[in-house]
């Protein structure tokens, strides 16, 4: 909320209309600015989306993006424009009341910046060999260390395509994407979820961003069965037990899937959500393509995502072991390590006191080394399968 009453004060479309120094080094900082408040402004990460709630939202894109052109080709110039497009594409501001065209025209400016020489230049260019790091030092502009700035190469090369593809037919009545936030932002992954093109979660709950890939996606949340299943589709940024989560029950029913008991906190103000029918062949069909995509996902979540997918075909590899799965991802502040945290009990259960009380944690640490996804893995597996985890150290 801070940030839109900053921008509302500022009065911030007035200078990105008045910005007529494309040369002069300040009036490209402001405009880099100008366009990361309106990111921070969208994010459900840590706030509400409060561009929702402010009146200049669309006009403060449409001047922020034509000037887009006139930032200096850059890793962090491109990563804006490109968390930007991708807000368009599918994040909270797709909502906004956009007049038939507009948001597309946007998307389309910002596509012919990007595919200018110059910028197609910023990440063909150097050696960002997976997991291996540049040599060491920080960026004068930015401060961040050559590998910080390899990451963010990586992710700009797997997710400069996503947001300017064009979604036709019958398939944009319920989509998933799996949408990587920029890492030199800190972010993490979400699944987005569209429903007549539209995403759900901003538009009935924007208290958080959609639960992630690893939650919904990788551990098979959103395949429809006979028995119906209730699956939290997002939480608020803060944790449900302070600002509540949206939830649906998933069931199959002959050759259809319903989405239907839809939940939210009991003191939230919005209409009795209708309930939804999709065709079962083609629900199946999307599920089963968003499970499949890794093109989205960064070596090291890749790797976590097929360890998930081995653990659910063999879930013997941990109860051998009075092991559970507690999480894996990718390790936040270290693109380059697949963390594994399992739980397990250090002492035979009493019967006695909380369940809970009697499990801890064991952090694995799987680091990308130069082989592929596929094979961290599978030597993953192998290892489970003849080393009991509880020994693991690191």
């Amino acid at each position: 909320m801070r940030v839109r009453r900053f921008i509302e004060a500022t009065r911030l479309v007035d200078v990105l209309r008045a910005q007529r120094l494309p040369e002069d080094p300040p009036a490209a900082e402001l405009l880099a600015w100008s366009g990361q408040l309106l990111l921070w402004t969208a994010s459900l990460h840590d706030d509400r989306a409060e561009i929702l709630r402010y009146p200049e939202a669309m006009d403060a894109y449409e001047a922020f993006v034509s000037h887009a052109a006139e930032l200096p080709p850059g890793v962090d110039h491109y990563a804006l424009l490109l968390s930007v497009a991708l807000e368009l594409h599918s994040g909270p501001s797709r909502i906004l009341d956009w007049e038939p065209g507009r948001r597309e025209a946007l998307l389309d400016a910002l596509e012919s910046v990007l595919n200018r020489p110059g910028w197609k230049a910023v990440v063909s260019d150097g050696d960002t060999e997976e997991g291996r790091s540049p040599e060491p030092g920080r960026d004068a502009e930015s401060g961040a260390t050559a590998v910080e700035r390899r990451w963010r190469v990586e992710w700009i090369r797997r997710t400069a395509r996503w947001p300017f593809r064009r979604i036709a037919g019958p398939e944009e009545r319920l989509r998933f994407e799996c949408v990587e936030h920029d890492p030199g932002e800190r972010g993490g992954a979400e699944t987005r979820i569209l429903l007549d093109g539209r995403p759900l979660v901003p538009e009935v709950f924007d208290r958080g961003p959609a639960n992630s890939p690893a939650h919904l996606l990788d551990g098979g949340l959103l395949r429809a069965t006979d028995e119906p299943r209730e699956v939290q589709l997002a939480e608020a940024y803060c944790a449900e037990g302070c600002c509540g989560a949206l939830y649906v029950t998933i069931r199959r029913d002959g050759d259809q899937v319903v989405w239907s008991d839809w939940r939210l906190p009991a003191w939230w103000d919005s209409p009795e959500l209708p309930e939804r029918r999709f065709d079962a062949a083609a629900y199946d069909a999307e599920v089963a393509r968003a499970e499949n995509d890794h093109s989205w996902a960064s070596p090291a979540y890749r790797t976590a995502r097929l360890i998930a997918a081995g653990l659910r075909d063999r879930p013997d590899l941990l109860t051998r072991w009075d092991v559970r799965l507690h999480w894996i991802s990718s390790d936040f502040r270290d693109r380059d390590c697949t963390n594994v945290s399992l739980l397990y009990r250090p002492e035979p259960d009493t019967g006695q006191g909380r369940e809970e009380d009697f499990w801890r944690q064991r952090m694995w640490r799987i680091p990308v080394d130069g082989t592929s996804p596929e094979d961290r893995a599978a030597a993953a597996l192998r290892r489970l399968a003849a080393e009991d985890p509880r020994t693991y150290d690191g």
